[in-house]
């Protein structure tokens, strides 16, 4: 099989499966395919993208990085060992703590090295072992933000759809301090392909506490989202900062800056110690009273969150609960399907 049928095969379903976007609820969550369909294909590739569109979200997922030649490529990681044979192809270009870090690469090197689903560089083994397969033939490669965008307004253009982009910065103080603002590269290139107005069909999304506050200055104008984990960034000390944004008063400060707030799911569906149920905290509440929307992730099918039996149980309390406007999923046409069941999609 080759890289050329994937696509095609993905696209395809795209143009057979596009939605029809409707407003006819007044409470119509939204879904982001996460990393594209990364349940089905390797994530963030083009192939990902294609599949997940046809699978019928509301907005497709890019997690950006840039390269030493200032390229913006589309990964999660800032790291290029854990889904590319990059140890094979470059070793011996890992830093002191022996990962492999895309901002050490050009573009040109980044374009030669092949994806795969990811795996643990330790043990070669795929994180999630049910889905595609590590080893295989496909010429998977990793895109460029503005190959993303042009998938998408190109599918959008030939399907009728309107699927939109949510972008995230990936460690934006650990870029500056490499000596590149990607925050303003980003906003620029969204701003390029019109996506930044409050009117696109598209979000800003960051970690960095400091870099949501500062992106109105560097030109944002759009939806803008504050992402909590309390374990924070990995670059970047701010694990304390994250617990503060789930306190009533972290919660207030941001809202005057971001208008959708996205915590990781089991921050506001806690699970019990024992992890056989869960508890809903005011979280979601608050954000929702300070005037923000609230998003979260990451459903997975093959996955449930801790604390849940299945991925749809997790599903009634996000939607039926915590009254979420949106949620990441890597299986983006599973929540699309669990929606129009229960009758919050056409």
């Amino acid at each position: 099989m080759n890289k050329g049928f994937v696509i095609r095969a993905a696209l395809c379903l795209a143009l057979v499966a596009a939605p029809a976007v409707s407003f006819a609820y007044s409470y119509r969550p939204e879904v982001a395919g996460h990393r594209g369909a990364c349940g089905f294909l390797p994530e963030h590739t083009l192939e990902s993208k294609a599949l997940a569109y046809g699978l019928g979200p509301d907005y497709i997922e890019q997690d950006v990085v840039m390269t030493k030649d200032n390229v913006l490529m589309i990964l999660h990681d800032h790291t290029l060992e854990t889904t590319t044979d990059v140890a094979k192809k470059f070793p011996g270009r890992q830093r002191e703590d022996g990962r492999f870090y895309a901002i050490d690469f050009t573009f040109a090197e980044i374009k030669s090295l092949n994806v795969t689903e990811r795996f643990d560089p330790k043990t070669g083994k795929a994180v999630f072992a049910g889905r595609f397969p590590v080893q295989n033939v496909i010429d998977f490669r990793v895109p460029t933000l503005e190959e993303e965008f042009q998938l998408v307004q190109g599918l959008n253009k030939a399907t009728g759809g309107n699927i939109g982009v949510y972008v995230e910065v990936k460690e934006p103080a650990f870029h500056e301090k490499e000596g590149k603002d990607i925050m303003k590269a980003v906003i620029d290139m969204m701003d390029k392909y019109g996506y930044n107005s409050m009117a696109a069909k598209a979000i800003l999304q960051i970690f960095d506490y400091e870099a949501v506050k500062g992106a109105r200055a560097k030109g944002w104008k759009g939806e803008l989202c504050m992402l909590v984990d309390t374990d924070g960034q990995l670059l970047k000390d701010d694990k304390e900062r994250h617990k503060w944004l789930l306190t009533p008063e972290g919660i207030a400060d941001i809202a005057q800056h971001a208008t959708i707030y996205a915590p990781w799911f089991s921050l506001m569906a806690e699970p019990t110690e024992d992890g056989s149920g869960y508890k809903v905290n005011q979280v979601a509440d608050l954000a929702h009273k300070s005037g923000m929307k609230v998003h979260s992730w990451t459903h997975r099918s093959d996955t449930p969150f801790k604390g849940f039996k299945t991925s749809d149980e997790a599903l009634d309390v996000a939607f039926g609960q915590l009254k979420l406007e949106g949620i990441f999923s890597d299986f983006p046409g599973d929540v699309v399907k669990y929606l129009k069941k229960n009758g919050l999609r056409d």
